[in-house]
């Protein structure tokens, strides 16, 4: 990552040398693909299989290619090409929900996925999509749920937990597709996630009242031929700033939404227009989430910001801005190794010690331990777990044992940093005191 972008009290990610090249390589501002360039194909190997899980694959597909191994290109080419003959399959998917929910008298609008073109992805090719985001009012939930059942979706039935979901279980049609190992395959087929709200107040314990007016504002758009309705470009941006946000408050991999926000940030940043109708119509609370998702794009991928934007990261409580200064890598060392370096900032947010408690409370403990079916005793933070020639119990007994260890570690890592932070702001504090009276 380029050191122009490190402030100080920063800390260097802890994250292999492959996926450090590959950020040096997205950075909007200087990037650099030279140390891509100097990858064995070992860590290549390493990479791809990091970058298809963390997105980022067809980002890399983007750059340019000159020096890398030719096997590389290869396969990045393939999924280019899988990828623009699937999003024919996203499109027919769409069309066919749509139609049946529409004929039933429900409103709907379209959140994430395809809705990122052309302001955030150039490309259909270039941005992968494995569910259709499709959201609702609440009250007709259990109606479009119904219609698209009754088309012949399903429950999708994997065993995970939905109590911190913003949808309902994610509904798919199979068929006889089988997976093939292949994240771009054109037959996958795609599920649908039906959304009852745009900001989940009763998970995350802050309120956003004005998400609600998303709705009021929305819009229609087309797409490569695709017609349907979705946010505004003001509340576009601000939902994916708020997604972010959830995602980071959660423990979740935020990696390539943040990429796909720094692109958006850095080619609009010259648009007064769109920052002026932003900074109207968004209150100071919710510019104030939205800033959080700012700045870890401006820190990230070193995209230029508008005044407004960049105003609004100033604006941030001390406090705050000291947080993200100090934990802002934990983000991306998450992804290797379990920490909720986060709760410190989600905290930050909230008023009343029974939110603080309750927040502290489902971090800290582990709140679901999937049954001995489900397909997370074979996955470790998105990776899957070589174990299947083991009996069915010693993958399940393996499964809750390192769950519980990653929870005390990642607990003992987090509560240790804490107090880093604590001493670093207390000693950072302490010199700027004895500079101002020095200087008195």
């Amino acid at each position: 990552m380029n050191a122009s972008i490190l402030e100080s009290g920063r800390r260097v990610p802890q994250i292999p040398f492959e996926v450090r090249a590959l950020l040096s390589a997205l950075q909007l501002s200087k990037p650099d693909a030279a140390p891509l360039r100097k990858l064995s194909d070992e860590e290549w190997t390493r990479l791809l299989a990091f970058c298809d899980i963390a997105h980022l694959t067809l980002p890399v597909a983007r750059l340019s290619m000159e020096g890398f191994p030719d096997w590389t290109v290869e396969r990045l080419r393939t999924n280019l090409a899988d990828n623009t003959l699937r999003f024919e399959r996203v499109k027919a998917t769409y069309r066919e929900a749509a139609e049946a929910i529409e004929q039933a008298g429900i409103e709907h609008l379209v959140i994430k996925g395809f809705t990122q073109l052309p302001d955030y992805v150039p490309e259909p090719r270039f941005r992968a999509q494995s569910d259709i985001d499709i959201f609702c009012l609440p009250k007709d939930i259990d109606a479009a749920n119904s219609i698209l059942q009754a088309i012949g979706y399903g429950p999708s039935g994997i065993g995970i937990s939905y109590a911190r979901a913003d949808h309902v279980e994610t509904l798919v049609r199979l068929g006889d597709w089988r997976w093939k190992g292949n994240p771009f395959d054109p037959e996958m087929p795609l599920g649908i996630e039906l959304h009852f709200c745009l900001w989940n107040e009763r998970v995350l314990q802050i309120r956003i009242p004005e998400t609600r007016l998303f709705w009021e504002r929305r819009t229609k758009r087309t797409v490569d031929g695709l017609s349907f309705s979705c946010l505004s470009p003001v509340d576009h941006l601000g939902y994916l700033a708020l997604h972010i946000v959830r995602n980071l408050f959660l423990g979740d991999w935020i990696v390539h939404h943040v990429r796909e926000l720094a692109v958006f940030l850095h080619s609009h940043a010259d648009n007064e227009t769109f920052w002026q109708a932003w900074n109207e119509s968004h209150s100071p609370s919710l510019r104030s989430l939205e800033a959080i998702a700012f700045y870890y794009a401006r820190a990230w991928f070193a995209c230029r910001l508008h005044p407004l934007a960049a105003d609004e990261i100033d604006r941030l409580s001390a406090t705050r801005r000291s947080l993200l200064n100090y934990f802002y890598v934990s983000a991306l060392e998450l992804m290797f190794q379990h920490n909720k370096d986060s709760l410190w900032l989600h905290l930050a947010f909230l008023s009343s010690r029974r939110e603080k408690w309750m927040i502290l409370k489902q971090r800290l403990i582990p709140a679901h331990v999937g049954s001995i079916h489900s397909p997370s005793v074979q996955v470790r933070n998105r990776r899957i777990v070589q174990s299947r020639d083991r009996p069915l119990w010693w993958q399940y007994t393996a499964y809750v044992f390192s769950r519980f260890a990653a929870h005390g570690r990642a607990n003992i890592s987090t509560l240790t940093r804490f107090l880093k932070w604590r001493h670093f702001r207390h000693s950072l504090a302490q010199n700027l005191a004895m500079d101002s009276h020095m200087r008195d």
